[in-house]
C-alpha cells in the first residue's frame, strides 16, 4: 500500500514528479488564480471538507514585470516549487487545515514545522536523488546542480540535509539563511 505522505512514494506509483499532475491523482483541486494585490505565491485550505490548492499566478507575474531575467521557463519552475510545496500541505497537514488555511510559502521558515515538512515534501517530489547523487560526483558546485535540475537551492538543500542524515557525504550545505530570498533557478539572484 502507497503511503501518501511520503513524497518518493506518490512520484514512483505515478511516475511524475509534476505536484499538479500528483494533486489530480490525489483528488485535491488546484486553482490557478490572479490576485494582483496579493503577496502570496500559494495557499492551501479546505473547500467543502476537502484540501484545495490555489496558485498565484499574478504573484510570478508581477517578479517577471519587476526582473527581465525571471524568464517564463524560470516562472514555470517555481510554479511546480510552489505547487509542491502546497502539495506538501495537503497531504501533510490536514489536521491543520481544519483549523486555518495554511498560505505561507517561505523556503527558509525553519521556525516553523508546518513549512519545514513542506518543504521536505516539495524536495522529495521535484528532485530526482540519483540524479542530484550523479551530478555531484560530477563535481558540480550547489548552484550547479541546482540550475541542471532546475530546482530552487533551497530545496535542494533540504534535499541534501536529508541524505546526510542517511549518512552520504555531500557537499558543504550552508546555513539556511546564507542568501536570503530567491525567487528560483533562472533569477538575477543567480548571476
Amino acid at each position: 500500500m502507497i503511503s501518501y505522505r511520503s513524497p518518493e512514494a506518490l512520484v514512483r506509483k505515478y511516475n511524475t514528479r509534476d505536484p499538479f499532475a500528483l494533486a489530480w491523482y490525489l483528488d485535491i483541486p488546484v486553482h490557478m488564480l490572479h490576485h494582483p494585490e496579493s503577496d502570496l505565491p500559494g495557499l492551501t485550505c479546505l473547500v467543502s471538507s476537502r484540501p484545495s490548492i490555489f496558485i498565484n499566478e499574478s504573484y510570478f507575474l508581477n517578479i517577471q514585470k519587476e526582473d527581465p531575467s525571471y524568464t517564463d521557463e524560470t516562472m514555470e519552475d517555481d510554479i511546480l516549487q510552489v505547487g509542491a510545496h502546497e502539495l506538501g500541505h495537503a497531504v501533510l497537514h490536514r489536521d491543520e487545515l481544519r483549523r486555518a488555511p495554511i498560505k505561507e510559502y517561505e523556503i527558509f521558515n525553519v521556525r516553523s514545522r508546518l513549512e519545514m515538512d513542506a518543504n521536505k515534501f516539495a524536495a522529495g517530489i521535484r528532485i530526482d536523488a540519483d540524479r542530484m547523487i550523479e551530478l555531484f560526483n560530477s563535481d558540480l558546485t550547489l548552484l550547479q546542480v541546482a540550475s541542471d535540475m532546475r530546482v530552487n537551492i533551497n530545496l535542494l538543500i533540504y534535499k541534501l540535509d536529508e541524505f546526510r542524515k542517511l549518512g552520504y557525504q555531500l557537499p558543504y550545505i550552508p546555513k539556511s539563511n546564507f542568501m536570503g530570498r530567491i525567487h528560483g533557478t533562472g533569477s538575477s539572484e543567480w548571476n
